[in-house]
């Protein structure tokens, strides 16, 4: 029986394409360092630090860049993105169906929770869980393993709900089945583990409601 419901933030609740890609953009051009902007949009959803070093920086520059890519996330990154239709009508149903709606993501978590808060949706969930500003808790799996700490939830009746192969992952670690966000910024081949794909976020609520 489901009874809690865990999403992920970039790509499943918040389209933040631009914000992130703009980040990652000035935190590269402060080095001039040359770089496809197609490929980019492997940024959002995996932990910076992975994806700095996908792009052949070791960890120490990673977190060089990672700070400049902050600098221009808050102070204007977290604002150019917009919910994904469906959304919050999604989230809000499920909450007023009575399921507990958690938050798991590789964002720090101050900036989560800024986020939902500056969109109405802060309201709906029972707890935040994210990243540390000093990168000590920030893969997927960590992340939902500190929430399942905290809240003391159950495995068995949780759900996760995510558009990279890292929440799908995240979550099988930790022993909670996941739906698929396929209308965010992963692929096929991220879901082969996953429960059940979602083209869009109605989806989500109709597979929880027949599957309780």
């Amino acid at each position: 029986m489901i009874k809690n419901i865990l999403f992920d933030l970039d790509g499943t609740i918040t389209n933040s394409y631009e914000g992130i890609v703009n980040a990652v953009k000035f935190s590269l051009d402060k080095i001039n360092f040359k770089y496809d902007e197609t490929k980019l949009i492997s940024f959002i959803g995996p932990p910076l630090k992975d994806s700095y070093m996908e792009l052949g920086f070791s960890e120490t520059e990673s977190k060089a860049r990672i700070e400049d890519f902050r600098d221009y996330y808050f102070k204007k990154g977290m604002k150019e993105m917009h919910l994904y239709d469906g959304i919050e009508d999604t989230i809000k149903n499920l909450h007023d169906k009575g399921y507990k709606i958690y938050l798991a993501t590789s964002k720090v978590e101050s900036s989560a929770k800024k986020i939902l808060s500056d969109n109405h949706l802060l309201k709906y969930f029972s707890y935040v869980a994210g990243a540390t500003m000093d990168q000590s808790r920030v893969e997927k799996e960590d992340v939902i393993a500190y929430l399942l700490d905290k809240t003391g939830i159950k495995p068995e009746e949780s759900i996760m709900v995510g558009d990279r192969h890292h929440d799908i992952e995240g979550a099988k670690m930790n022993n909670i089945r996941a739906i698929a966000a396929e209308y965010g910024f992963g692929n096929k081949e991220e879901y082969e583990n996953s429960v059940f794909v979602a083209q869009k976020p109605t989806d989500i609520y109709d597979y929880v409601i027949n599957n309780r």
